[in-house]
């Protein structure tokens, strides 16, 4: 019966070391492949990154560690950048949360090498409504959108991108996004939200978004426990079918309430969106009523 207890004791002490010491300090790169006939078949793939999530704090996420993710996702050569928000940590337990000005600096690099656009999420905006992180981006240019559409030349593909407002500190506007984009033309929507996909028409090829840190912790058999996502659990990360629509959800980097992670490590993601001559529906979604914080 000691010997039991001793044993499960030590099971618990390794498993709680790795998962706030250990996991939460991995890096691990995912790639997609988006096909859909939303993308124009005279058009070469399109070669994105996504980088969400980083609720920036030491000591698992400090300013060099940022410097060095950015590397790592420069040295993909990607067309296009895009950041889902929570840049900010600020209801993190046992972290010592970095300035916005130095998490832009860290990132700058991303803006001087290929366009870098970005949301907002529900964390960077607790913070005087965004402000200092929305500043401190711009500064470097990093385009900050909300629930705005820009048109971008991508080596003579033109690609509207779509920035959501922060649907959890009730700032989407979504009718607004809608009108201003153009149905005959490839979009990409991004979402610090996920559950803005249920909403969407299928013009809308790809929706992009984080926040839900894929459950942060995951275990065998039961999944993520907390996607803070009123989608099915199994959309708390990576690539899924909504209809004719692609929705990709990053787990991200950073962490929310305690800094642990387990069965989910950090990652950031390069997608390739092509032309298909056609497309098999996927799930069918109800939309949700709610948005989880």
């Amino acid at each position: 019966m000691v010997e039991a207890l001793l044993l499960g004791g030590a099971g618990a002490l390794a498993l709680g070391s790795w998962a706030s010491l250990v996991e939460p300090r991995r890096l691990r790169s995912v790639r997609y492949e988006i096909a859909s006939p939303a993308w124009p078949t005279a058009w070469e793939p399109l070669r994105l990154a996504v980088l969400g999530d980083l609720h920036a704090a030491r000591p698992h996420v400090g300013e060099r560690r940022i410097g060095r993710i950015v590397e790592r996702l420069l040295a993909e050569r990607p067309e296009l950048v895009l950041l889902p928000g929570d840049f900010l940590a600020n209801r993190t337990a046992f972290v010592w949360p970095l300035p916005a000005a130095r998490i832009a600096r860290a990132l700058a690099p991303l803006a001087r090498a290929v366009p870098t656009l970005a949301v907002l999420g529900n964390h960077d905006l607790h913070e005087a409504r965004g402000r200092s992180i929305r500043t401190a981006l711009e500064q470097v240019g990093i385009a900050v959108l909300e629930n705005e559409v820009v048109e971008l030349d991508l080596a003579g593909r033109p690609v509207q991108i779509a920035g959501l407002g922060c649907a959890v500190s009730r700032r989407a506007d979504l009718p607004a996004v809608l009108a201003a984009l153009d149905p005959d033309r490839p979009a990409i929507l991004l979402s610090h939200v996920p559950d803005a996909v249920a909403y969407l028409p299928d013009h809308v090829l790809l929706t992009v978004a984080g926040h839900t840190h894929g459950g942060q912790v995951r275990l065998p058999g039961i999944g993520p426990l907390w996607t803070m996502s009123a989608l099915p659990r199994r959309f708390a990360r990576g690539h899924h079918r909504v209809g004719r629509r692609h929705l990709l959800v990053t787990s991200g980097v950073g962490t929310s309430l305690l800094p642990v992670r387990l069965g989910v490590p950090p990652e950031y993601v390069v997608a390739t969106v092509r032309a298909a001559s056609e497309e098999v529906p996927g799930t069918a979604v109800r939309r949700p009523d709610r948005v989880s914080a």
